[in-house]
């Protein structure tokens, strides 16, 4: 059941390329275009596909009037506590370095294969560091179309609770299977 009163969460979208012929249109932005059609989550989409520009995107939505737009939503490719372009990567550190402090209240979701495979403490300290609310992600490799869904439901929810244990149990009831087989993991 959910609260009558939503919860904006409005999204920051920071993208990557997903591969490399440079007329792809692969973009996790259509599912963006669908929660604001449907569900009115206004949200903020920039392609960043250089390590440069990633950082710049950091920073740029740092920025006071960007203080809306609760959701850092980060779609790159990933692997063990890092996200990549092409042949470059940025570590959860390096990523807290850039952020340190900037983020009270924010959620970061990490839509990239295993990024949040690491240890607790890596991610601990990444909250701390960054002062976000929580940040989630994925553990293992995941299939496109299976992890954009389950993030297309995810970012609805989150509209409608404000508590990270309502958030996590009502994600918890609504997609258990799917977040076994995606190895979804929330902190």
């Amino acid at each position: 059941m959910r609260y009558t009163n939503r919860q904006e969460k409005f999204i920051y979208c920071l993208e990557g390329n997903w591969n490399k012929h440079p007329k792809s249109n692969q973009s996790i932005k259509p599912i963006l275009d669908l929660l604001y059609t449907f569900s009115k989550v206004k949200y903020i989409y920039h392609k960043c596909p250089t390590k440069e520009e990633f950082i710049k995107g950091l920073e740029t939505f740092t920025q006071k009037r960007y203080s809306n737009y609760t959701v850092l939503y980060i779609a790159y490719h990933g692997r063990k506590n890092r996200i990549y372009f092409g042949n470059d990567y940025i570590t959860l550190k390096d990523i807290a370095n850039v952020l340190e402090g900037k983020l009270k209240g924010k959620i970061v979701h990490f839509g990239s294969c295993s990024t949040l495979n690491t240890t607790e403490k890596n991610i601990i300290e990444f909250i701390d560091r960054t002062g976000c609310f929580f940040i989630s992600g994925y553990q293992r490799d995941v299939e496109y179309i299976d992890s954009t869904a389950f993030e297309l439901s995810y970012f609805d929810t989150l509209q409608w609770y404000n508590s990270y244990n309502k958030i996590k149990s009502i994600i918890i009831k609504k997609y258990s299977t799917l977040i076994d087989n995606l190895h979804f993991r929330m902190i």
